[in-house]
């Protein structure tokens, strides 16, 4: 024990760290840990403790002691490109197909600054044209634009996406895919989206579109250069296909009988639930124009969105939270995490979604996710106890840090 304070002690002579006192600490575990110290150096997290001024006497000492720490969240499923400039006079959806690239790139500049002040500091962005995606990871990663570190998809294996078929000719749905992954490869995404469904925003039918040939061809090719692949599927028709191909997560999927729940829990693949998506749609109707009767159904599938999470739960199912956030929802993305508990979870469970679970999806579990000696230096700064109350992680953010730097702070510091 005095060999390793020593060593601790003599690595502050490289570099003095900042050291953050909170009232407690919430890891990504779901955990309450003992201590209350956090010391953070070169964007990593050098020591948890108590009293770490003793190790570090020239450290920066930073009073949060009226705030509960939790690690950064983690959001595995945004549209952070999916914004306008204005607010639309009609449809939205149609202000967006038809807004230019640099005005979706201010859109989305919006979108990431809303989004880090959620506490969400790592994200999957799953689908996204013109390069806009990329865009907006530059200017993150550059420091001009402050949001959370993004994962990229580009744009997504949707029929509408694909290429056109000249007339007299068939299209050759599986060789077809093949070309699309290994394009999604030399682009540099890091997931492959699948629309193996219909159904988005109001419509929330789940008719197949694309089946196990087709998926498991991209997925080959995604899985051979060291990517992931992600599966929309709003309703199960779809789902023993994408488990049978081998993908990393299925989004949005309700209605699976037990038996094919047995059968995803055995395979280890992610649930993305994605429930508070729909009740934004349904309570920001008049923004879209949507009518009494398309809010009534987007009500209902979030009312069956949730019982399928509830069962998925019971069956063990890995779960990550994503909130599918597009246009005016950015900056509620972790009102997710309250459905979680509505169906079932504790709410350390429901953090642990957001945290570590996040993290193993995305193949960052040994940097994110957690609060630990070792792990990049992503914690949020929640009003009150998340273990007693979610909404303390959902709703009360007050302070915010991204790889060792202040992004957010809402006290008087």
């Amino acid at each position: 024990m005095l060999a390793f304070l020593l060593s601790l002690a003599s690595s502050s002579a490289v570099g003095d760290p900042s050291i953050l006192k909170f009232d407690r600490i919430v890891d990504g575990t779901g955990e309450a840990l003992q201590h209350r110290e956090i010391a953070v150096d070169d964007g990593r997290i050098v020591a948890v403790g108590d009293d770490l001024a003793r190790l570090y006497p020239k450290a920066e000492v930073v009073d949060l002691q009226d705030l509960t720490a939790v690690p950064g969240l983690i959001d595995v499923h945004v549209h952070m490109t999916y914004g306008l400039r204005e607010a639309p006079v009609g449809d939205p959806w149609a202000a967006l197909f038809a807004s230019p690239a640099e005005d979706r790139l201010v859109a989305s500049v919006w979108n990431a600054r809303a989004t880090i002040s959620s506490g969400v500091t790592t994200a999957r962005d799953l689908n996204a044209l013109d390069h806009v995606d990329f865009q907006i990871r530059a200017l993150i990663r550059s420091g001009i634009v402050v949001g959370p570190r993004l994962l990229l998809s580009g744009p997504a294996f949707h029929p509408l996406l694909l290429p056109p078929v000249p007339e007299g000719e068939s299209r050759d749905v599986v060789a077809e895919f093949s070309r699309q992954a290994r394009n999604r490869v030399e682009m540099g995404t890091d997931w492959i989206k699948i629309f193996a469904t219909t159904g988005s925003a109001e419509d929330i039918s789940g008719e197949q579109v694309f089946f196990y040939p087709e998926i498991h061809a991209a997925t080959e090719i995604a899985h051979e250069a060291g990517i992931r692949v992600a599966v929309h599927c709003y309703g199960p028709s779809a789902v023993p296909d994408a488990l049978r191909a081998g993908v990393d997560s299925i989004e949005h999927a309700v209605g699976m009988s037990d038996e094919l729940l047995r059968e995803w829990a055995a395979t280890g693949v992610f649930y993305v639930p994605t429930i508070d998506h729909n009740r934004y749609y349904a309570d920001h109707r008049s923004e879209y124009g949507y009518d009494s009767a398309t809010e009534e159904n987007l009500r209902s599938f979030v009312a069956r969105n949730t019982e399928t999470l509830r069962r998925a739960i019971k069956h063990g199912i890995p779960i990550a939270m994503g909130s599918d956030a597009v246009m005016s929802m950015f900056g509620e993305n972790a009102r997710e995490l309250e459905w979680f508990v509505e169906a079932g979870m504790t709410p350390g469970e429901a953090l642990h979604t957001a945290t570590m679970n996040g993290a193993r999806l995305l193949g960052l579990a040994e940097t994110l996710g957690r609060i630990a000696e070792g792990y990049t230096a992503d914690f949020v700064g929640v009003d009150g106890n998340p273990l007693e109350d979610i909404r303390a992680v959902s709703r009360r953010v007050r302070w915010v840090m991204k790889d060792g730097v202040v992004v957010l702070d809402r006290g008087q510091r």
